[in-house]
Protein backbone atom coordinates (compact mmCIF):
# COMPACT_ATOMS: atom_id res chain seq x y z
CA UNK A 1 0.00 0.00 0.00
CA UNK A 2 1.36 3.72 -1.04
CA UNK A 3 1.97 6.30 1.60
CA UNK A 4 -0.43 8.20 -0.34
CA UNK A 5 -3.24 6.00 0.26
CA UNK A 6 -2.57 5.77 3.74
CA UNK A 7 -2.59 9.15 4.41
CA UNK A 8 -5.50 9.76 2.23
CA UNK A 9 -3.91 11.92 -0.16
CA UNK A 10 -5.35 12.28 -3.53
CA UNK A 11 -2.53 14.66 -4.25
CA UNK A 12 0.39 13.88 -7.00
CA UNK A 13 3.77 14.18 -5.61
CA UNK A 14 4.26 17.18 -7.31
CA UNK A 15 1.62 18.81 -5.62
CA UNK A 16 2.71 18.68 -2.12
CA UNK A 17 2.30 21.50 0.40
CA UNK A 18 3.82 20.23 3.50
CA UNK A 19 7.23 19.62 4.88
CA UNK A 20 8.93 17.74 7.21
CA UNK A 21 12.15 20.02 8.75
CA UNK A 22 14.81 17.92 10.63
CA UNK A 23 18.24 19.11 12.93
CA UNK A 24 16.68 21.82 14.37
CA UNK A 25 18.83 23.66 17.34
CA UNK A 26 16.51 23.44 20.05
CA UNK A 27 16.66 27.13 20.41
CA UNK A 28 14.78 27.86 17.16
CA UNK A 29 11.34 28.92 18.24
CA UNK A 30 8.27 29.01 16.39
CA UNK A 31 8.60 32.76 15.46
CA UNK A 32 12.36 31.98 14.03
CA UNK A 33 11.11 28.77 12.28
CA UNK A 34 8.29 30.85 11.01
CA UNK A 35 10.65 33.80 9.20
CA UNK A 36 13.18 31.13 8.05
CA UNK A 37 10.21 29.76 5.65
CA UNK A 38 7.67 32.66 4.90
CA UNK A 39 10.11 33.98 2.05
CA UNK A 40 8.88 31.63 0.20
CA UNK A 41 4.97 31.77 0.66
CA UNK A 42 2.15 31.92 3.02
CA UNK A 43 2.49 29.45 5.51
CA UNK A 44 -0.37 27.98 6.67
CA UNK A 45 0.40 26.30 9.56
CA UNK A 46 3.90 25.47 11.50
CA UNK A 47 4.03 22.65 14.35
CA UNK A 48 7.11 22.81 16.08
CA UNK A 49 7.30 19.05 18.08
CA UNK A 50 7.70 19.23 21.43
CA UNK A 51 8.44 16.38 24.28
CA UNK A 52 5.91 16.07 27.58
CA UNK A 53 8.42 18.85 28.95
CA UNK A 54 7.44 21.43 26.44
CA UNK A 55 11.43 20.96 25.29
CA UNK A 56 11.77 20.68 21.03
CA UNK A 57 12.31 17.21 19.96
CA UNK A 58 14.12 18.89 16.78
CA UNK A 59 11.86 18.76 14.38
CA UNK A 60 8.84 20.36 12.47
CA UNK A 61 6.45 20.55 10.11
CA UNK A 62 5.22 23.41 7.85
CA UNK A 63 2.63 23.32 5.21
CA UNK A 64 1.90 26.11 3.02
CA UNK A 65 -1.11 27.50 1.18
CA UNK A 66 1.18 26.60 -2.53
CA UNK A 67 2.74 23.37 -3.89
CA UNK A 68 5.08 26.08 -5.38
CA UNK A 69 6.16 27.33 -2.36
CA UNK A 70 6.56 24.64 -0.33
CA UNK A 71 8.55 23.05 -3.38
CA UNK A 72 10.86 26.13 -3.65
CA UNK A 73 11.26 26.09 0.44
CA UNK A 74 12.23 22.46 0.29
CA UNK A 75 14.60 22.91 -2.43
CA UNK A 76 16.64 25.93 -0.98
CA UNK A 77 16.31 25.05 3.20
CA UNK A 78 17.60 21.25 2.45
CA UNK A 79 21.07 21.34 3.53
CA UNK A 80 21.38 24.91 4.68
CA UNK A 81 22.80 26.05 7.60
CA UNK A 82 21.25 27.61 10.13
CA UNK A 83 20.87 28.82 13.56
CA UNK A 84 22.70 26.92 15.96
CA UNK A 85 25.19 25.73 13.76
CA UNK A 86 23.27 22.61 12.04
CA UNK A 87 22.46 21.75 9.10
CA UNK A 88 18.70 21.52 7.96
CA UNK A 89 17.39 18.43 6.37
CA UNK A 90 13.88 19.50 4.55
CA UNK A 91 11.91 17.02 2.86
CA UNK A 92 7.86 16.93 1.23
CA UNK A 93 5.93 14.98 3.83
CA UNK A 94 1.53 14.07 3.45
CA UNK A 95 -0.12 16.86 5.93
CA UNK A 96 0.35 15.79 9.53
CA UNK A 97 -2.02 16.61 12.43
CA UNK A 98 -0.67 18.04 15.19
CA UNK A 99 -1.23 15.09 17.53
CA UNK A 100 -0.03 12.57 14.56
CA UNK A 101 3.70 12.79 15.36
CA UNK A 102 3.56 12.86 19.24
CA UNK A 103 4.17 9.50 19.91
CA UNK A 104 6.81 8.34 17.21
Amino acid sequence: MSNQYRHGSSRRPSQFTSLYVANLDPQVSDETLVQMFSGFGKIIRSVRAKDFRGQSRGFAFIEFESSVSAEQAAEQMNGRLIVGQRILCVERTPKVDEGDYSTR
